[in-house]
Parts: structure tokens; sequence; C-alpha cells
């Protein structure tokens, strides 16, 4: 077995053309979560089992950015652009350089503006997003 080894600097993170940058540190920096079930099952009262596929594939998107990252900026005014003229919904793509990972989401948007903590270190802003449909590949 090979010996191998994970960096998050092999993880680039681009929101249409925009490459995200400055992420926080930790182990959740990016989160990725599907919103449904696939798959919903009904239980008869002789304890047949059918399932219903939901066809469900939206998702949720949260990356979290050091409070000094530029990205918040170019962010901020992609969501501003997209209350006024809705011109903010963008391909969004997640990859794993080293892994071959890819997270591809056809139109995805934030969802509102990160709540924002300011103190005496540095803090994490999260970015909320919405996707259509994600689409894996390992």
């Amino acid at each position: 077995m090979a010996l191998k080894t994970y960096s998050f600097k092999n993880v680039n993170a681009l929101f249409g053309v925009l490459e995200i940058k400055g992420f926080a540190d930790g182990d959740d920096a990016v989160i990725i979560e599907t919103e449904a079930d696939q798959f919903t099952k009904v239980v008869g009262s002789k304890g047949d089992v059918t399932r219903s596929q939901t066809n469900d594939d939206s998702c949720i998107l949260t990356f979290k950015l050091l409070q000094t990252s530029d990205s918040n900026g170019e962010l901020n005014t992609l969501f501003t652009l997209d209350k006024e003229s809705g011109l903010g919904v963008l391909p969004m793509t997640i990859e794993d350089k080293e892994t071959g990972e890819t997270f591809f989401i056809p139109n995805a948007w934030i969802t509102k503006q990160p709540t924002q903590t300011r103190g005496q270190n540095q803090n994490s802003v999260e970015w909320v997003l919405n996707g259509d449909k994600l689409i894996t590949v390992l």
C-alpha cells in the first residue's frame, strides 16, 4: 500500500471565474451537503416496503474564509449584483487536484450575507451557497 498525503493546498474553489482564496483554518473550511435523502420509503400495513426516488439533487455549500480574505469583498459585490439584477447564479467547482475528486454545481448562488464578527483575533467569515444539483466525480 502506497503512502498518501493530503494537503488543502491542492484544493481549488471556483465560483464562476472567481477563485476563492483565504480559507480559514480548521477541518471544516469547505462543507458540501445534499439537502434531501435520495430515496424515501413507505411501509404498508402488511409490512410491504416501497421506496420512491425524490430526484432532489440540490445542495448546500458552506465555506469559511479569513476575515482578511480578498474573496470576501468579491463575494459581497457578487451578492449585491445578484440582489439587484439576478445575475449572481454561477457554476461552482471544488476540486482536489491530488485525489482527482471534483464537486460541481451547475447553478449556485449566495443565500445571504454572512454574519460578521470582529474581536481581538482573526475571525472567519462563513459563506453559504445553495445549488440546484450536486455532481460528484470521485
